[in-house]
Parts: structure tokens; C-alpha cells; sequence
């Protein structure tokens, strides 16, 4: 399956995920009691994947520790909103013939919208999760140097898609602390254009471009603020 079209499921996946919660938080409004809590996450892990074609190899975003923190806002019982960042303590590696080069410490950022969707109730919940965001690239160099030649690197912000799942294990009656562990995929665009059409058929999505794919499993802590879940 091309970037292209993976892509174009991702995008749809957000899509769907965001409808659902719609539908799910009007039809449950009016039976909820008092809202569900706000939920804060802090988490660390490991990122790794992600590498770029050029001449005669490839850049790679070398393998790194993650951390993380997401807030997650109630739309009902069972799905809210969530607003994250995760950064990756990286580096970029030439990968050429086999033979792999540091050339740069690399900071990684990624800012996410999109939501959480619970799958089962109780002290362990499973859940899947979706977003739509950018990715922040920051070398800590200004140039490299590859095979004898030097090349001048900047900064750059590109649009990204996230999805993943993982589960939530609370403490305690109340269940208001708990631990947090998922794997989620970051493909962030380059080169990449999009469009959204609308038909006799239904609604279209299209995501075009390559993608820089990275990966990361994490775990922690998280705390509910407010009314009982």
C-alpha cells in the first residue's frame, strides 16, 4: 500500500473518530449526571523510525528517548478531546553502504489535536486515538557534512497525522490516578498536498506526498481532575 493511500486512511480514521464523538456527546448529553473529569497525562518512551531518501543513502532520525503530556477533555463518557505534545531527544545518522555517521543532535517536536475513544469501561480501558497536528524539526547544527561535502540544514515545521492505541489502568475507588501506556505512529508530511470533495457518492479525503515515519511506545501517569469517572 502507497504513503498516499495509508495516508488517506488515516485521515479518514480522524475524520470518523471526530464525527463519532459528535454524535456520541449529543446523544449522551442529556442523560449524564454531572461531566466527566479532565484527564492530564505525562509520559515517557522510546521513538525511533523515520528516514529520507537522498543521494547515495539515507538520513535517519536516529532512535531516542520521548516524553510527553496530553490533556484530554470530555465530549462523553467514553471520548474527549485531546491537545498533546511529545518531544523526541534525537539526532540525524547517514546511513551510506552499510555504514551509519552521526551528523547532528536533532530536537524533535509534535503538537496534536484529535481525540481518544475509550473501548470498554471499567478499571482497565483499552483505547484508540487519532490527530491531526505538525511536527517541529530543529537540528542542533547549522550545517553537516556528507561524504566530503557540506551541506547548510534549518529548522522546519511540517503537517503530521498521528494514530494509536493503548489502554488506561486506574487505582482506587474513585479512580482518579492511574497509568497510561500506548504506541502511536507519527507519519509527518513533506511535499505533500490535500483536498477534501463532496459528491453524489458521499465525501471524499486525499492526502498525497512521502512521509517521515516514526514510532513510539510510552508510558506514565494519569490524573483525573473534577467529577467522578
Amino acid at each position: 500500500m502507497t504513503n498516499s493511500r495509508i495516508l488517506t486512511l488515516l485521515a479518514m480514521s480522524l475524520i470518523f473518530f471526530v464525527t463519532l464523538a459528535d454524535n456520541n456527546a449529543h446523544a449522551q448529553h442529556s442523560r449524564q449526571k454531572s461531566p466527566a473529569p479532565i484527564e492530564f497525562s505525562a509520559t515517557f518512551g522510546s521513538m525511533w523510525g523515520g528516514n529520507l531518501s537522498v543521494p547515495y543513502g539515507k538520513l535517519r532520525t536516529a532512535t531516542g528517548p520521548s516524553y510527553g503530556v496530553a490533556l484530554d477533555i470530555p465530549l462523553d463518557l467514553v471520548t474527549a478531546l485531546e491537545l498533546s505534545y511529545t518531544f523526541q531527544d534525537g539526532a540525524i545518522d547517514y546511513d551510506s553502504r552499510g555504514s551509519k555517521t552521526k551528523l547532528t543532535d536533532m530536537d524533535i517536536h509534535f503538537w496534536q489535536i484529535g481525540v481518544v475513544r475509550g473501548l470498554t469501561q471499567g478499571k482497565v480501558r483499552p483505547f484508540i486515538t487519532s490527530g491531526i497536528g505538525a511536527t517541529n524539526f530543529s537540528p542542533s547544527a547549522g550545517s553537516v557534512v556528507i561524504d566530503d561535502e557540506e551541506y547548510n540544514i534549518s529548522s522546519a515545521t511540517k503537517f503530521s497525522l498521528m494514530l494509536g492505541l493503548g489502554f488506561k489502568a486506574y487505582f482506587g475507588e474513585a479512580e482518579k490516578i492511574g497509568v497510561r501506556a500506548s504506541i502511536k505512529t507519527f507519519p509527518t508530511l513533506y511535499d505533500a498536498g490535500g483536498g477534501l470533495w463532496f459528491g453524489s457518492g458521499g465525501v471524499s479525503v486525499g492526502v498525497s506526498g512521502s512521509a517521515i515515519w516514526q514510532w513510539e511506545a510510552a508510558a506514565g501517569l494519569t490524573v483525573k481532575f473534577g467529577a467522578r469517572g
